[in-house]
């Protein structure tokens, strides 16, 4: 029975080789490692049936070849408790010295205890087909390899932060099948389980760890981005220079036919690619591929290949696919592996806007620029969740009643430090990241629970106006969202004022009005504001069901400083009154123009003239010396 267990060891570890070397190699450490310790195995397992046979065959006529033959099985146990070690030092200690030194030291205890263990008598028992060995050989054997075990368990457990969660799990699951079948050999010596329990243990670290299809994209053949994130990693720890091109298509067809599209450009693509020399191709996305440059002499050759391979694609598609270039010469212009990511993700997402083959290289200044931004978002998400968004408020005047009747809602930051933060600052980058939602539901809520707290309409106010920026007026559930938290704080809806702008309606129009119809049904205003800005058209306010139209401050500032623009800013206004809707001057700053805009008939004034935006306290009391 023993002998079949060997067998069905050697027949599984031959069949992981032979399955491993169909596919490429990363060359990653714990790759390299992890076919070290299969043959490590297989030499293990080899040993131990050869021992099994040399017992049974030998014994009689040459004892001192068997006596040889079952301890160099002995110390092949040792010696995978070694490299079970080094497999799991390749992940916490990839590309430093300490690897190195652990290698070394661990070679320097394994080459004393094969001494040892070669020194040290052992006794060999035959019964029937059942044999064994026992002794002070075999006792130390497993005192060795048993340390061995020990040892990586702590190590795994001490290191399982530094180390991929998963490796240290299967380490961990390894460890204990080999150090289980060595208990039960211990107390059974006529039971021979531990090389076929370390080739187990080897099998379960090929499924869960280093199967090759784990890497590679299966449509393609390509590497995949677990692939990109383990090479990129090892490159870092190594201290290898290294550069960076992303490849992206902009197909220019239906969402329906996009699929198929994508996967036609990307096939299309990597048959072409493995004629590149010293490059390594991952596929990122559907319509995206990263290539690694390790040999820097010849890779602006290389990068010429690959734009002659991208435009034959495009041909070959009829020229639907458009593609976009994006370089980054020198890895070490960022810090590690995981900012390198995010690096060129956000040169993608700040050149999506491009058509055809653009090429961007990416230099330091765009790597400072990629870090402010991350920087205010980290500021960002921690100001949400610390409760440092505030909103602070922007009398209107009304010129026909001669007293303020509404707000503007303006967010701001703090940081840490008590110190405001511009909001353009934080906004776009809000914006850029979807928090923007999250950011508007906060100011929104703080607005109702505001005006609802302190009984505002007692001063005179009509309602407040609050901001919608280009993406919360495309989100679908923008309507729902707004009239719960309306219910929630029991306000009036007739108190609140949305504003849209001309780019945001433009943008998600469709979106927009149903959500504006919805809102209004409820009892919400809406205005449109930043009149005379952006992508400027009259159809806006005819589409657009607004009651209150805004001129921004430069249209407003130009009034009195452009005879043109008095004829533009009369012709709108007359415009816009006769349509039935309101007007707001934004941007007035001293007497003389708020008396210019009063003769004018404007129905609000907004400005630096009669207050800068105020914290809820401050508000409150300019409202009560002022009303």
């Amino acid at each position: 029975m023993n002998i079949q267990a060997q067998m069905c060891g050697i027949i599984l570890l031959v069949t992981m080789f032979l399955f491993y070397k169909r596919y490429q190699s990363l060359k990653l450490g714990t790759q390299i490692m992890f076919q070290v310790l299969l043959f490590g195995m297989l030499f293990c397992v080899i040993c131990d049936m050869l021992s099994i046979w040399a017992i049974v065959r030998l014994l009689l006529d040459y004892r001192g070849l068997v006596l040889a033959v079952c301890k160099l099985y002995l110390i092949s146990l040792v010696l995978v408790g070694l490299l079970g070690f080094l497999y799991e030092c390749s992940d916490v200690y990839e590309g430093k010295k300490k690897f190195l030194w652990a290698a070394v030291a661990g070679c320097g205890i394994w080459l004393a205890e094969s001494i040892v263990i070669a020194c040290l008598p052992i006794g060999i028992y035959k019964m029937g087909r059942v044999v064994y060995t026992a002794g002070p050989a075999v006792l130390s054997t497993y005192a060795f390899a048993g340390g061995f075990v020990v040892f990586n368990i702590i190590f795994t457990i001490v290191h399982r932060k530094q180390a991929n969660a998963r490796r240290s799990q299967v380490i961990l699951c390894w460890m204990a099948i080999w150090f289980g079948a060595a208990f039960v050999q211990f107390l059974n010596n006529e039971l021979l389980l531990m090389g076929y329990a370390g080739a187990l243990g080897i099998l379960v670290i090929f499924f869960r760890l280093e199967n090759p299809e784990y890497l590679t994209d299966r449509v393609t053949g390509l590497y995949n981005q677990e692939g990109l994130l383990l090479y990129a990693r090892k490159l870092y720890n190594r201290e290898k220079n290294f550069s960076l091109l992303s490849v992206w298509w902009n197909l220019g067809v239906s969402q329906a036919d996009e699929g198929a599209r994508e996967q036609a450009v990307m096939l299309a693509f990597a048959r072409r690619l493995p004629k590149l020399d010293n490059t390594r191709v991952f596929k990122m996305a559907d319509d995206e591929v990263w290539m690694v440059f390790e040999d820097q002499e010849h890779v602006e050759d290389t990068i010429e290949k690959v734009k002659s391979f991208v435009e034959y694609g495009r041909r070959e598609l009829g020229g639907m696919a458009q593609a976009a270039f994006t370089y980054m010469p020198d890895a070490a212009l960022v810090g590690d592996y995981q900012e390198m990511v995010h690096l060129m993700q956000y040169a993608r997402w700040k050149s999506s806007d491009h058509s055809g083959s653009n090429f961007k290289r990416v230099d330091m200044d765009f790597v400072e620029q990629m870090r402010k931004e991350k920087s205010m978002e980290q500021m960002l998400e921690e100001a949400m969740k610390e409760d440092r968004i505030e909103v602070f408020y922007q009398p209107i005047f009304s010129t026909a009643e001669k007293k303020f009747v509404s707000a503007e809602a303006l967010v701001r930051m703090r940081d840490r430090e008590g110190n405001l933060v511009p909001p353009g600052a934080f906004v776009s980058v809000a914006e850029a990241n979807g928090k923007i939602l999250q950011l508007g539901e906060i100011v929104f809520k703080k607005v109702c629970r505001f005006f609802t707290r302190e009984q505002l309409e007692q001063y005179g106010l009509h309602y407040i106006e609050v901001n919608l920026s280009v993406v919360q007026c495309g989100y679908p559930g923008l309507a729902e969202d707004y009239m719960g938290i309306m219910e929630k704080y029991q306000i009036n809806p007739q108190y609140i004022n949305l504003e849209i702008t001309e780019s945001a309606s433009l943008a998600a129009k469709k979106t927009l009005l149903e959500n504006m119809h919805r809102l209004m049904e409820y009892g919400v205003h809406f205005s449109l504001d930043d009149f005379g800005t952006g992508q400027s058209n009259l159809n806006y306010i005819v589409d657009m069901p607004v009651s209150i139209v805004k001129f921004d401050r430069e249209m407003s500032q130009a009034f009195f400083r452009d005879e043109k623009a008095k004829y533009v800013l009369n012709a709108a206004m007359q415009m816009i009154h006769g349509m039935k809707l309101k007007i707001v001057s934004e941007g007035i700053e001293t007497e003389e123009q708020y008396r210019a805009m009063e003769e004018l008939s404007i129905d609000y004034i907004q400005g630096y003239y009669f207050s800068r935006p105020l914290p809820e306290a401050a508000f409150l009391e300019f409202l009560q010396s002022r009303q």
